[in-house]
Protein backbone atom coordinates (compact mmCIF):
# COMPACT_ATOMS: atom_id res chain seq x y z
CA UNK A 1 0.00 0.00 0.00
CA UNK A 2 3.38 2.43 -0.56
CA UNK A 3 1.30 3.67 -3.83
CA UNK A 4 -1.10 5.52 -2.20
CA UNK A 5 1.11 7.40 0.33
CA UNK A 6 2.16 10.11 -3.05
CA UNK A 7 2.55 13.33 -2.17
CA UNK A 8 4.53 16.04 -4.59
CA UNK A 9 5.80 18.12 -1.62
CA UNK A 10 8.40 16.14 0.73
CA UNK A 11 7.08 16.37 4.28
CA UNK A 12 9.68 17.41 6.78
CA UNK A 13 10.67 14.93 9.69
CA UNK A 14 10.71 16.24 12.90
CA UNK A 15 14.56 17.63 13.86
CA UNK A 16 15.93 17.75 17.75
CA UNK A 17 19.71 19.36 17.79
CA UNK A 18 22.01 17.16 19.56
CA UNK A 19 25.27 17.69 20.30
CA UNK A 20 27.94 15.28 20.52
CA UNK A 21 31.67 16.79 21.11
CA UNK A 22 33.94 15.18 18.85
CA UNK A 23 37.06 15.77 21.30
CA UNK A 24 36.90 14.39 24.60
CA UNK A 25 40.37 15.56 26.48
CA UNK A 26 40.17 13.03 29.74
CA UNK A 27 42.76 15.37 31.50
CA UNK A 28 40.87 18.16 31.57
CA UNK A 29 37.75 16.45 32.76
CA UNK A 30 40.11 15.44 35.81
CA UNK A 31 41.62 18.72 36.52
CA UNK A 32 37.53 20.29 36.21
CA UNK A 33 36.66 17.29 38.65
CA UNK A 34 39.40 18.12 40.99
CA UNK A 35 38.55 22.26 41.31
CA UNK A 36 35.23 21.10 41.55
CA UNK A 37 35.76 19.09 44.69
CA UNK A 38 37.78 22.40 46.18
CA UNK A 39 35.15 24.55 45.10
CA UNK A 40 37.29 26.74 42.99
CA UNK A 41 36.92 27.72 39.46
CA UNK A 42 40.69 27.22 37.45
CA UNK A 43 41.06 30.73 37.92
CA UNK A 44 40.80 30.95 41.61
CA UNK A 45 37.36 32.46 42.21
CA UNK A 46 34.77 30.50 43.96
CA UNK A 47 32.10 28.50 41.97
CA UNK A 48 28.70 30.61 41.57
CA UNK A 49 26.33 28.80 44.30
CA UNK A 50 23.42 30.04 42.61
CA UNK A 51 24.09 27.40 39.43
CA UNK A 52 24.49 24.23 42.00
CA UNK A 53 21.59 22.39 43.36
CA UNK A 54 20.83 19.69 45.20
CA UNK A 55 19.27 16.15 44.95
CA UNK A 56 17.15 14.82 47.69
CA UNK A 57 20.52 13.44 49.37
CA UNK A 58 21.48 16.60 50.11
CA UNK A 59 24.30 16.11 47.60
CA UNK A 60 24.97 19.49 45.42
CA UNK A 61 25.76 19.44 41.71
CA UNK A 62 26.18 21.56 39.09
CA UNK A 63 22.53 21.92 36.65
CA UNK A 64 23.27 19.50 33.46
CA UNK A 65 22.99 21.70 29.96
CA UNK A 66 19.80 20.72 28.70
CA UNK A 67 19.56 21.96 24.70
CA UNK A 68 17.28 24.82 24.47
CA UNK A 69 16.75 25.47 27.75
CA UNK A 70 17.91 29.27 27.58
CA UNK A 71 15.47 30.30 24.91
CA UNK A 72 12.72 28.00 26.15
CA UNK A 73 10.01 30.62 26.57
CA UNK A 74 11.80 33.63 25.74
CA UNK A 75 9.57 34.44 22.92
CA UNK A 76 6.54 34.60 24.94
CA UNK A 77 8.49 36.62 27.60
CA UNK A 78 9.67 38.95 25.12
CA UNK A 79 5.52 39.48 24.11
CA UNK A 80 4.98 39.99 28.05
CA UNK A 81 7.79 42.91 28.12
CA UNK A 82 6.20 44.36 24.87
CA UNK A 83 3.08 44.47 26.68
CA UNK A 84 4.19 46.56 29.41
CA UNK A 85 6.19 48.73 27.83
CA UNK A 86 3.21 49.86 25.94
CA UNK A 87 1.12 49.89 29.31
CA UNK A 88 4.00 51.70 30.52
CA UNK A 89 3.95 53.95 27.46
CA UNK A 90 0.19 54.83 27.77
CA UNK A 91 0.41 55.89 31.34
CA UNK A 92 3.67 58.16 30.72
CA UNK A 93 1.62 59.73 27.82
CA UNK A 94 -1.36 60.45 29.94
CA UNK A 95 0.64 61.83 32.89
CA UNK A 96 2.30 64.40 30.21
CA UNK A 97 -1.50 65.17 29.10
CA UNK A 98 -2.34 66.05 32.15
CA UNK A 99 0.86 68.25 33.44
CA UNK A 100 0.03 69.82 30.14
CA UNK A 101 -2.88 70.89 30.67
CA UNK A 102 -2.50 71.76 34.59
CA UNK A 103 0.42 74.22 33.46
CA UNK A 104 -2.07 75.78 30.70
CA UNK A 105 -4.34 76.34 33.07
CA UNK A 106 -1.96 77.95 35.66
CA UNK A 107 -0.35 79.94 33.00
CA UNK A 108 -3.99 81.34 31.72
CA UNK A 109 -4.56 82.56 35.62
CA UNK A 110 -1.86 83.87 36.47
CA UNK A 111 -2.11 85.92 33.08
CA UNK A 112 -5.72 86.51 33.84
CA UNK A 113 -4.04 88.12 37.37
CA UNK A 114 -1.78 90.04 35.64
CA UNK A 115 -4.09 91.53 33.58
CA UNK A 116 -6.35 92.82 36.98
CA UNK A 117 -3.19 93.99 38.68
CA UNK A 118 -2.51 96.20 35.53
CA UNK A 119 -5.68 97.73 34.92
Amino acid sequence: MGFLNISFFKTPSHRVFHYTPRYYDERKERIAEIYKKYGKNPDGTPIDPSKETKDNQGTSYTKPYVPGASIRGSFSKGIEKHSRQVEQKKVKRLINLITFVALAVAIYYIAVGLGQIMR
